[in-house]
């Protein structure tokens, strides 16, 4: 391998594929051979082959001798010709500066064509990239090498994406596992029915085994509820809007006076004066009565049955000394796109809760991540920038799982600390996915369309900001790979 250019912060190197392997995602050193400890490392990002002079003519000699083969003796063909078509040049990123056997970053020093140029091992790479972890997910490999990913360094925005049947899923299935066994509470909306079957999941259906008190829930999730599924004329709205946090205070209040703990419901609600007139009152009752025949919360009145602690669940995915955090899925594939925004914009309102109580003098600090599958199905471009710029301040992690990342504001990889890129196609994709700081378009596009099912691209904290191509291990038996598709060839059986 000899280089032939070094071109700003690009490397082309010529080499023989019978020698050499010179694979996209492949780091190399070059160093100087009258001092060994001084260098560059860099990453192969494509192959083409050779071209030079004569190269045009020396094929168009090829294809003649071989439609003439029969009746003219092959023309002088030299065996050195022959090898030089077998040359490649790979294009390669420089991404560090070596100084005194020291990787650093690099400053724009380049060497000299007195080089040694040689492949960097994984175990030598691995220890320069992946940060020293308390915390170990060791779901990966580099070149048959495992690797422990450091926990610490997900805080706080990640980005996981690749099209359809990328395996996006499955690398964030494996973080679902990890963060859980690290006792770390994770909760899942899921839209497909992906996670449903992690271990120790609980799967909570709104409507169905999920019917959480009101009054624990808050107002505001009622208030975009009734947005979401059945708005309120103009008029209507502002008394709603003005009148229901007094109503709270008052119920809250009421329950103070008479030494019971804080209830309220639907039905109560329903037996308010809203004032306004008549149209107002008739126009509240009827949304109240939508909602409540939707079953989506509890009722006190004539019912016996306790309703849903969410501390509970909440302690049962933070897990303890003995065991393992219990995910939180929330199955949202039989609800409409109305509920699943007012779902998920009042459980942020509850995660939002919950951080600000476990940072309080009592808390634990337990703060979750939170996995957003295809986000932009259910939550406003205003409430994801919410989440990334808030979600630093009161704790909570989040994971943006897509396989659109068009569809996701452009400000989420601006302040993105990590990236898990599987293979992207699509043009847009790639160009919203390199407003990343981390590294160049050039080398998003590379590696995106060229990455092997169940590989990813890892860029961020978690690698020192360093471009890691992975392959990502199966996982574990109990775990499905994927969601349960349905088919109208199932009921032909399958195949012999």
């Amino acid at each position: 391998m000899e280089i032939a250019t070094i071109k700003g912060d690009e490397v082309l190197l010529i080499y023989h594929p019978a020698d050499e392997s010179a694979e996209v995602g492949l780091q190399y050193k070059i160093t100087e051979l009258t001092e060994a400890h001084d260098g560059l490392v860099v990453q192969i990002i494509s192959n083409d082959s050779l071209e030079y002079i004569g190269l045009q003519q020396e094929i168009i000699q090829r294809v003649l001798e071989e439609r003439l083969a029969e009746t003219i003796h092959h023309l002088d063909r030299e065996y050195g010709l022959g090898q030089m078509r077998s040359l490649k040049i790979a294009t390669a990123k420089i991404r560090k500066r070596i100084r005194a056997g020291n990787w650093e970053s690099w400053d724009g020093w380049i060497p000299t064509r007195n080089v040694a140029i040689e492949s960097v091992q994984a175990e030598e790479l691995i220890g320069h990239v992946i940060p020293q972890t308390r915390f170990a997910m060791p779901f990966c490999a580099y070149n048959g090498t495992n690797i422990d990913l450091d926990g610490e360094s997900l805080n706080m925005v990640n980005v996981i994406t690749g099209v359809k049947g990328s395996g996006k899923s499955h690398t964030a299935k494996h973080f679902v596992l990890q963060l859980s066994q690290n006792r770390v509470p994770v909760i899942v909306f899921d839209v497909n029915g992906e996670y449903i079957q992690m271990p120790g999941a609980q799967v909570m259906r709104w409507g169905e085994n999920f019917r959480p008190a009101l009054d624990e829930m808050g107002h505001p999730m009622l208030q975009q509820m009734i947005r979401d599924v059945r708005p309120l004329p103009e008029n209507s709205e502002a008394v709603f809007a003005s009148r229901l946090p007094q109503i709270w205070r008052d119920r809250r209040e009421y329950c103070r006076q008479r030494n019971q703990p804080f209830s309220i419901d639907i039905t109560t609600l329903r037996n308010v004066t809203w004032g306004g007139g008549n149209y107002v009152q008739e126009a509240i009752d009827s949304r109240l009565e939508t909602i409540q025949g939707m079953g989506f919360f509890h009722e006190y009145q004539g019912n016996q049955a306790q309703p849903l602690n969410l501390a509970g669940m909440y302690a049962l995915a933070a897990g303890d000394t003995k065991n393992v955090g219990q995910p939180i899925i929330f199955d949202m594939r039989s609800l409409g796109s109305s509920s699943q925004r007012a779902l998920v914009s009042a459980m942020n309102n509850v995660i939002k809760t919950i951080c600000r109580d476990e940072a309080s003098a009592t808390g634990n600090g337990r703060f979750p991540f939170v996995f957003y599958e295809e986000a932009h199905f259910y939550i406003s471009e205003d409430v994801i920038i919410d989440i990334i710029t808030r979600g630093r301040h009161i704790g909570m992690g989040a994971f943006f799982v897509t396989n659109t990342p068009q569809e996701l504001p452009r400000t989420v990889f601006r302040q993105l600390d990590n990236l898990f890129l599987l293979s992207l196609t699509h043009n847009d994709d790639i160009k919203n996915v390199s407003n990343s700081s981390f590294t160049d378009e050039e080398t998003i596009r590379s590696f995106a369309t060229r990455m092997p099912r169940h590989h990813a691209l890892i860029i961020g904290n978690i690698t020192r900001r360093y471009p890691l191509v992975v392959k990502v291990s199966p996982l574990p038996e109990h775990v499905p790979a994927s969601g349960q598709t349905r088919s109208t060839w199932d009921r032909f059986g399958s195949k012999d």
